[in-house]
């Protein structure tokens, strides 16, 4: 998801307390049986405290307006996120799907001429990265290949000095629309 990677990136700390949960939270139950939160009395319970407000409180706001108040009412940023995984996350019948998809997308990827070699390089890394996050990732020369056979016809003459120049294997995509690009 383009959250747990926006948060292991930017926060990591956070991350953990997202993924592992955190320390537990004093409690205590009065005369009646309602359940308190004891306020935190070392600083590492307030450090612990505040690691875990930072998490939950990422998490809400990542959440679409509308969804907010399912969320809110839940006890920790990992309970939470589980939730959230499992709500938006899908079934694994669309995930399925969704890779279905992705393939589909890839054997019908063309460039048009109008959209030129920077759209349709844009618009082919994209798909890869999908492909990649779907586990349905693509080896350096099948999107290489893919991306040359898919150039419009203005671009044949360079494209099969590509395909039949050595070395096309194990070039990077970046490095194959480098090259094009310098053309």
């Amino acid at each position: 998801m383009k959250m747990e990677h926006y948060l292991s990136h930017t926060d990591y700390l956070v991350w953990q307390v997202i993924q592992n949960g955190n320390d537990p939270v004093s409690v205590t139950a009065n005369t009646n049986g309602i359940i308190k939160v004891l306020p935190p009395k070392t600083t590492e319970e307030v450090v612990v405290r505040e690691k875990e407000r930072k998490a939950r409180t990422t998490l809400l706001m990542a959440l679409p307006k509308d969804h907010l108040a399912k969320f809110h009412k839940m006890d920790d940023a990992k309970e939470m996120w589980e939730d959230i995984k499992s709500r938006f996350g899908g079934n694994d019948e669309s995930k399925k799907m969704q890779k279905y998809l992705l393939k589909q997308q890839f054997k019908g990827f063309s460039v048009s001429t109008s959209e030129g070699l920077h759209k349709g390089y844009e618009r082919f890394q994209t798909l890869l990265s999908q492909l990649e996050i779907h586990g349905a990732g693509v080896s350096h020369e099948d999107a290489n290949r893919k991306f040359l056979r898919s150039l419009p016809s203005s671009w044949s003459q360079v494209a099969l000095i590509m395909r039949i120049k050595p070395g096309l294997d194990t070039l990077s995509f970046d490095d194959l629309y480098n090259n094009l690009k310098s053309i």
